[in-house]
């Protein structure tokens, strides 16, 4: 789904704390002077109330969650949210005073209706609304008792990252919880115990994976979406096309690519966009990513460009890499920040028992094994999709042609205005009875019904054919990526090599053993022989150990990405939810624009002497 790519990373670092002040430095998208705008302004004693509640809830520092939790405050709606911590964090990994007071301006801002930006805010820093957080003493007092905060819809959980734990149950994960809540900067000790008790829990877990004994456990991602529900319908990026530039014969388009995050505008080309995905397979190869629109097709390719980056800055281990955000804010042409950012094009480096944590390597080794089973699943559920699609493409074609049909029979409803008597002759055949003019009247009421009834259905094919059809695609476009990742894991498995290399190993050490005299007392082999034999085998451990760890790598990237592609089923309420209300609002309109109709129908003269009177 080109571009439902919403869940957060399974082995992305919480609160951006890979990058560190590395990735604030990179982002030039805001201007220093815009983010100290309030440094010099008298603010309400909630900015400073919300503050210090949030320093407690963060254990002294305030981080991307703990701003979350704040703002569920304010019962803005969940994307508005998203767009305002968006706006306000840098990715540093903790957010500064100024920072948060930006974030309470802009909420403030937008519980007045008006834009939560930081242009907004500069613009209104000497009249700033006061923001409303109903209920922020709770963050703090929950907090200090020694629970996790709870926002009023109880919706966010410890870290902004739900990738980074694994849940073992009801009870572990409320215990592991606990343990979080309970960790303050001021008690190292508890904090040593907690991390103790942790490891301790980590070893019985391996214990009981090596006895045998995790039939009765299951080990899923611990995965908040409703948290993150806002970054599904959030579009980060705008684009549209420039002036073109070339010669008179060899032309190429332009695109000028804005993006809301990082308040930035740059110039690319489709080549641009397409070195980029090519970057990306490289770079990642294990993982689901957006797939770039095909250049044919140019009426929709703006459309397609636009749903490929937002993509890409929906998924959060694309928008911390340095190529990418250069591609999103280097004003220079693309192709010369390439060659000179010496940057690095080698697929990632992972260790597998890092990123293993406490999920049982006999899960990971189980779920590759029905590979191919997964990918029939897979096949099937982009053909069920690429039908579903079309469907609602089909319906919204309808609609539009049933809406131009009912405009018709709506224009020869419309009564001309006649002369109502004839200059010469008599006039008693020339005037209008009273029923004709009602006939007319209700002639025409009849005509803007069916005129209502002509927008109502080409509002609701448009609506089928941008919201819900659109919305599906990002669904057919995960699927489609999550399907070519697989055929890449596929084209790179290393069992054959492994057991090749296995057996060829396993021939040389018979050798070297006959040579040697292991087996045959007394047979002493030539030396040189012995020698290379040795070398041979020392150079199949070398390389069975590499093809081993890339192997674990596969099977651990696998069983994680068909995790986070399981996880984008759950969008499918939204999207029906979506299709539903959208059919008994255009219905409920039109059965009032064809009751109006039967009303109107039903007053018009039905006695023909009326006519002739």
């Amino acid at each position: 789904m080109s571009d439902l790519y919403d869940i957060l990373d399974p082995w992305g670092p919480s609160n951006g704390s890979t990058t560190g002040g590395a990735t604030a430095a990179i982002v030039p998208g805001i201007e220093e002077s815009s983010r100290r705008c309030l440094d010099n302004v008298a603010l309400p004693p909630v900015y400073a109330a919300a503050h210090a509640a949030a320093l407690r809830a963060g254990d002294g520092r305030v981080t991307r969650d703990v701003l979350l939790q704040t703002l569920e405050f304010s019962n803005l709606p969940r994307h508005v949210i998203g767009q305002i911590v968006l706006a306000a964090d840098t990715g540093a990994g903790s957010l500064t005073k100024q920072d948060f007071n930006l974030a309470l301006a802009m909420t403030a801002l937008a519980q007045k209706n008006m834009s939560p930006s930081l242009e907004s805010v500069m613009f209104h820093k000497d009249d700033l609304p006061e923001p409303v957080l109903d209920g922020i003493e709770e963050l703090a007092g929950s907090r200090a008792n020694g629970s996790q905060p709870q926002s009023p819809t109880g919706a966010l959980e410890v870290s902004d990252d739900p990738w980074l734990n694994t849940a073992k149950g009801p009870g572990d994960l409320a215990a592991s919880t606990a343990a979080l809540g309970s960790m303050s900067l001021a008690d190292n000790r508890n904090a040593d115990e907690s991390k103790e008790a942790h490891q301790q829990q980590k070893q019985q877990q391996q214990r009981n994976s090596a006895d045998g004994n995790t039939s009765a456990q299951t080990f899923v991602p611990n995965i908040n979406m409703e948290a993150m529900q806002w970054q599904l319908d959030m579009e980060d990026v705008s684009i549209r096309e420039a002036a073109e530039k070339g010669g008179i014969v060899f032309k190429h388009t332009n695109y000028e690519v804005s993006t809301r995050s990082f308040s930035s505008m740059v110039v690319r080309r489709y080549n641009d966009f397409f070195w980029i995905s090519n970057y990306l397979i490289k770079r990642y190869p294990y993982r689901m990513h957006p797939n770039i629109p095909p250049k044919g097709f140019p009426d929709n390719r703006i459309k397609g460009l636009t749903r490929f980056s937002s993509a890409i800055l929906r998924t959060p281990f694309l928008r911390r890499d340095a190529l990418v955000i250069q591609f999103f804010t280097n004003t220079d042409e693309f192709s010369h920040v390439v060659k000179v950012g010496n940057l690095d094009m080698d697929a990632e480096e992972i260790e597998p028992e890092e990123e293993l944590d406490s999920t049982p390597w006999a899960e990971v080794q189980q779920t590759y094994v029905a590979f191919d089973d997964f990918y029939g699943l897979v096949a099937r559920d982009e053909e069920k999709y690429r039908t579903q699609i079309t469907s609602l493409e089909k319906i919204a074609r309808y609609k539009q042609a049933i809406g131009d049909e009912l405009y018709t029979y709506s224009d020869t409803l419309r009564v001309a205005n006649a002369p109502r008597e004839c200059i010469s002759g008599s006039l008693k055949y020339y005037m209008q009875p009273p029923a004709k003019r009602a006939l007319d009247s209700g002639l025409n009421e009849l005509c803007m019904s069916f005129g209502d009834a002509s927008l109502l259905e080409k509002s609701h094919g448009e609506v089928l054919k941008t919201i819900s059809a659109e919305y599906l695609r990002r669904l057919y476009d995960v699927v489609v990526s999550m399907k070519l990742m697989m055929d890449r894991m596929r084209q790179m498995d290393k069992q054959r090599d492994i057991q090749r290399i296995r057996e060829r190993s396993d021939t040389s050490r018979k050798q070297l053993a006959l040579l040697s005299g292991g087996d045959a007392p007394g047979a002493s082999g030539d030396r040189s022989s012995i020698e290379r034999l040795e070398r041979l085998v020392r150079e199949d451990t070398a390389e069975l150990e590499r093809l081993e760890h890339e192997q674990r790598c596969i099977e651990l990237r696998f069983y994680h990405e068909l995790a986070r592609y399981r996880c984008y089923e759950c969008f499918l309420q939204t999207h029906y939810h979506g299709i539903v209300e959208e059919q008994i609002k255009h219905h409920t309109l039109a059965l009032n624009a064809w009751r109006q109709a039967l009303a109107t129908a039903d007053e018009l003269p039905s006695n023909p002497l009326d006519f002739i009177s």
